[in-house]
This record gives C-alpha cells, structure tokens and sequence, in this order.
C-alpha cells in the first residue's frame, strides 16, 4: 500500500482543518482497502487512538473516508449492474422451466415493486463535513431534549448510519 509522505502536524491546531493531514490522507487510503484502524494507524504514523478519534470525532475526516467509500462502492454497483441483464435471463428460464411463485417474489421484491428493497441504495453515511455537522447538532439536540426529560439515552447510537 502506498502513502504519501509529509510532516504531520504535532499539534491539534483549534480551529478547523480546511484540509487532511498527509497522515490523515495515508489513513483514509487504508481504511478504504478494508485495513483495521490499527493499520491505518501505522500507515499514518499514528496510535490506533488518534484513527479512532479521526473516526469519531473530526468531521472533514469523516466526510472524506465517506466520500472514498462510496466511490468505491459506485464501482462496485456498475459491476453488480453489468451482471444484471444475463442473470435476468437465467432467472427468467429458470421461472419459465419451472415456474416458483417463492423466486418470483423474491425477485419482485429485490426490483423494488411493494415492500422490498431497492438496489443500489447505500448506507454509507453523510459525505459533506455540513451534513456530518448537521447530524451531529441534531443528535445534541435529542440527548439535550431527552436529558430535559430525564429519558436514559446512552443506548442510542452516536449517528444514525
């Protein structure tokens, strides 16, 4: 795996990165091949602790290793859809050699027609630092809202995705 190469910096500046560290970056390449943070972590030349917080806790970081994803995932998708048209066919001389109403539905159902799923639909997560941000405004405001009303809410996940 490459990296890239450059003095990271020695200290947390306070106000908002406008761009990744060249560790930052090495991290991102890492994680996006499927490394474990510890990885990233030694390909960014960095305690697993510091890509745990890139992770958790730095918006730009985030939005960045979400929009790496989901390039990936984009790539990923045009195969899957590539291979679409001959597995019809299969599908389709299969249901007319012998005809399954179970096949049938569950290909109804992975075309989207009723209550099935969608192809192509990503989970990955918010792309932009302002979406990252957004959510996490949101996400303060119910733990302030539910701690008002003295709701316990520390099972609930950080974000949604």
């Amino acid at each position: 795996m490459a990296t890239r190469t450059g003095a990271a910096p020695t200290k947390r500046d306070q106000t908002r990165q406008a761009e990744l560290s060249i560790g930052q970056q090495n991290a991102i390449d890492a994680l996006v091949l499927g490394a474990t943070d510890a990885e990233a972590a030694t390909a960014a030349g960095v305690g697993r602790q510091t890509v745990l917080s890139w992770r958790h806790n730095d918006a730009l970081f985030q939005a960045t290793l979400n929009t790496e994803r989901a390039a990936i995932w984009s790539a990923s998708t045009d195969q899957l859809r590539a291979m679409v048209p001959p597995a019809l066919a299969i599908l389709a001389a299969a249901l007319a050699e012998r005809p399954d109403t179970r096949l049938a539905m569950d290909i109804l159902k992975l075309a989207g027609v009723g209550e099935g799923a969608h192809l192509g639909t990503v989970g990955i997560g918010p792309t932009t630092v302002a979406e990252i941000e957004s959510n996490d405004a949101a996400a303060a405001e119910r733990i302030a809202l539910a701690d008002l009303c003295r709701v316990d809410v520390s099972h609930l996940p950080r974000r949604p995705w």
